[in-house]
């Protein structure tokens, strides 16, 4: 029987509990199908979970829990429960005992009798608090000290922590679908279903315990114990005894200094700080923002509740990027990671909320320290080692220009090798893109990138931020494929843990994972109001446009997004180009007047910044369309080998500059996008030569590459006409030549770090240095940007 409390139940979880569940929309992210009927899984037969679960599921429109459920005839109980409830702890039950085998062989003879019934079995967890506690500490109260209670234990639970309640749906379970599957396997021998039947609630038994600790993490240390564990390590003590003996010091003067750069460094995770923070965090995102949407973060909690220990990195574009993920991922119930931030953030009193939020702290570069080096090495293998997730930005600092910056690969080079020392392990990198609406420190981007010196952070700085909050629209964050690093190593190098991996082929394999994570933010990208409207009015002539044109480019840009949607992880709202429009103009980024919408010089300048973050979403259609502008030029037919063919030069430099993925098929990529622009009626093709249907809309994606493209050939200008080999060419000389000649043909502020991105495909495509007659060829394709 269902234990449905009493009125003090009732009244405790009205207007005591505080419950909130995930995923926020479970029938569409667990694609669940109201037509058949649901039943729910839990642990135990308690009063407050189940009052907590009929609260959840009214909010979220799933069916009422109370209520029995119709199914081929018969009346169900809509629950089925591991454990019943008692007023003391209980035992726990033996196989034979649990009332879930029972009620799933009811299941089954249900399915038996009727094989088109198919019912969905959707396990739900609860959370009293998450806090997983400390090291060598034993709470009544925190969640994972909670076994199975009795209900005078669960009622002080509930009193303590019942303002952090959290209400998990999880992944339903086909009965049809498991039948099949264990019918295929066992090939349906006469005891089937009781194997079946047993199977299943041998599995529910272990299920909960299991995703307690995944969901809640490993128990967290003290920062003195932390402190010393490290000093302890084996490696690390083979580092102090060597330092001792360059230096002629005593280990133990040697070891006081690595204590002090674990002072440094090391994190103070506190979860009753977070919990606080929490609220503050809230009441902030609220006000300087209309909402913040995540996606694709069912993904991330399965993969959480494999048991994979878990790298975040996401693209770094505002401070507010070390507050805003680990807020998410605790409101997503996933475990908040230790985040790498830099030593720079370290300043009273940010320094101290960063540390307690789980921040570590780490210099800009280790070159002139060797043994902060190593400790920090040692300290970060630990954090890897126990199972704590760790976040760090694939780009190090935050990108000046909107676009995503070369990866920095040393701490990804570090969770390497960690792994490779303990391939036993499973784990997961997941790609975080992370977008907004407005990005309160773009003008300070603007200025730094054309030389003004970077202010240092501090409590003034931060006071100075205070005072401009406001409305700043809406925050995005998309997880991204998660990169599997075991099968990664097993694809690359298959025999690797026989053989071993030398340090060519470990940095090969760093920077192949490097890549496949930032391809993997940039596949994952948001594309909102202000950037797509603002890659479209810097395309235009004098940066103005009639907004009924306006409004038919915003169509034009959906139409592709559409057209590429399939098996995407780009995200983008399905609404009016009206309503985008609105969208971007409360900005004040850009204005109307009349029927025409402008911007100024300075405004353009600073739209850039958005336009980078989507660009390349428009990168391929943009190559073909200045090839085909190209071939125009110099009269040639419009034929799709031609295309392709010039296409093809070019598709190197724009792959490494917007982190595509490397194509299997250059050929079909390129032709599939010659298909998509016949779809948006930019091409029309007649007896196999393409013919141009829409000038005006052409422009604007060739527009989309102009600036690129003059980088691209002012830089090989200059390489090819005064060089004959690599080693001859000054590079730091040659790009700020380039900076010079940019300045009448590019609104981008000028980032040195994307020219070495250009140099650096140049010199892998051409190893022996670009003879005259390849540079001739890709300055002509370049050349009708200016």
């Amino acid at each position: 029987m269902l234990a449905k409390g009493s009125a003090f139940s009732h009244f405790i979880n009205r207007y005591w509990v505080c419950s909130a569940y995930v995923p926020l929309h479970p029938i569409s992210e667990l694609q669940l199908d109201l037509h058949r009927p649901i039943i729910y899984v839990v642990e135990q037969n308690s009063a407050s979970d189940l009052l907590g679960l009929q609260t959840a599921c009214l909010q979220a429109g799933l069916p009422d829990p109370f209520l029995p459920i119709e199914a081929a005839g018969q009346s169900l109980n809509a629950i089925i429960f591991i454990h019943n409830w008692s007023w003391f702890s209980p035992r726990l039950p033996q196989l034979q005992e649990t009332p879930y085998l029972a009620q799933y062989q009811q299941l089954l003879n249900l399915h038996k009798r009727n094989s088109e019934l198919d019912i969905q079995l959707l396990p739900v967890s609860f959370y009293w608090g998450r806090n997983p506690g400390k090291k060598g500490k034993t709470a009544k109260f925190d969640l994972s000290e909670q076994r199975q209670i009795g209900i005078l234990h669960k009622s002080l639970v509930v009193l303590k922590n019942g303002k952090d309640h959290l209400v998990r749906f999880n992944r339903p379970i086909s009965i049809a679908s498991l039948c099949e599957r264990e019918k295929n396997q066992t090939g349906g021998d006469s005891h089937f279903d009781s194997q079946l039947a047993h199977k299943l609630a041998k599995i529910a038994m272990t299920y909960f315990s299991q995703q307690k600790r995944t969901s809640i993490g490993p128990k967290l240390p003290g920062r003195k114990e932390m402190v010393e564990t490290v000093l302890q390590q084996p490696a690390l003590r083979k580092v102090i005894q060597q330092t001792a003996e360059q230096r002629q010091s005593s280990e133990s003067q040697i070891e006081q200094q690595c204590r002090e750069y674990l002072q440094e460094i090391s994190a103070d995770f506190s979860y009753p700080f977070l919990r606080v923070f929490r609220c503050v965090l809230g009441w902030v995102w609220n006000y300087i923002y209309q909402g913040i949407e995540v996606n694709h973060a069912q993904a991330v909690r399965q993969a959480c509740q494999s048991g994979a220990e878990i790298i975040y990195m996401p693209c770094h574009r505002s401070h507010m990027d070390y507050l805003l993920l680990s807020y998410l991922l605790f409101e997503q119930g996933l475990v908040p990671p230790h985040v790498a931030a830099g030593v720079n953030l370290n300043f009273f009193p940010a320094g101290g909320v960063f540390r307690r939020s789980g921040a570590f702290f780490l210099r800009r570069t280790f070159k002139d320290s060797p043994l902060y080096a190593e400790v920090f090495k040692a300290y970060f293998a630990m954090l890897f080692k126990q199972g704590y997730p760790i976040e760090f930005f694939s780009e190090g600092g935050r990108s000046r220009t909107g676009r995503l910056l070369p990866p920095k690969t040393g701490l990804l080079a570090m969770s390497l090798q960690t792994y490779i020392n303990q391939p036993e392990r499973n784990v997961l990198i997941i790609p975080v893109y992370i977008g907004y609406d407005h990005i309160m420190e773009v003008s300070t981007y603007t200025k730094e990138l054309t030389g003004q010196k970077k202010e240092k952070e501090s409590i003034w700085q931060v006071l100075g931020i205070v005072k401009k909050l406001g409305n700043f629209g809406r925050a995005f964050v998309n997880f991204g494929e998660p990169v599997n690093i075991k099968q990664h190593f097993d694809q690359q190098i298959p025999n690797w843990r026989d053989m071993g991996i030398d340090q060519q082929q470990f940095k090969e394999q760093v920077d192949q994972v490097a890549q496949k994570v930032m391809a993997g933010i940039n596949q994952a990208a948001s594309v909102n109001a202000l950037p797509l409207c603002a890659s479209i009015l810097l395309t235009c002539n004098n940066y103005q446009v009639e907004k009924p044109q306006l409004f038919e480019y915003i169509n034009k840009h959906l139409q592709l997004l559409t057209l590429n949607n399939s098996g995407s992880l780009v995200t983008y709202k399905q609404q009016s180009a009206a309503d985008v429009y609105q969208q971007a103009l409360i900005m004040n980024k850009f204005e109307q007047c009349g029927t025409s919408v402008l911007c100024s010089l300075p405004q353009a300048a600073e739209l850039t910044y958005y336009r980078n973050n989507i660009v390349h979403l428009f990168a391929l259609p943009s190559l073909l369309c200045n090839t085909v502008c190209y071939l125009r030029r110099q009269n040639k037919l419009l034929t799709a080998a031609e295309i392709v063919f010039y296409a093809s030069k070019v598709y190197p430099f724009v792959q490494a500059e917007y982190f595509l993925n490397e194509p299997q098929d250059i050929k079909a990529l390129l032709e599939q996008g010659l298909d998509e622009l016949q779809s948006l009626a930019v091409l029309t093709k007649h007896q196999e030569i393409y013919i141009v249907a829409d000038d005006a809309l052409l422009s604007v994606f060739v527009g989309h590459m102009q600036e690129s493209y003059c980088r691209y050939y002012h830089f090989l200008l200059l390489v090819s006409s005064n060089n004959s080999a690599w080693q001859d060419v000054d590079f730091e000389e040659t790009a700020l030549q380039t900076k010079a000649d940019l300045q009448n043909h590019s609104i981008e502020p000028f980032d040195m770090k994307v020219i070495k991105v250009y140099r650096d495909t140049l010199q892998r495509l051409y190893p022996d240095f670009i003879k005259t007659d390849q540079a001739q060829t890709l300055l002509v394709l370049f050349e009708h940007s200016l």
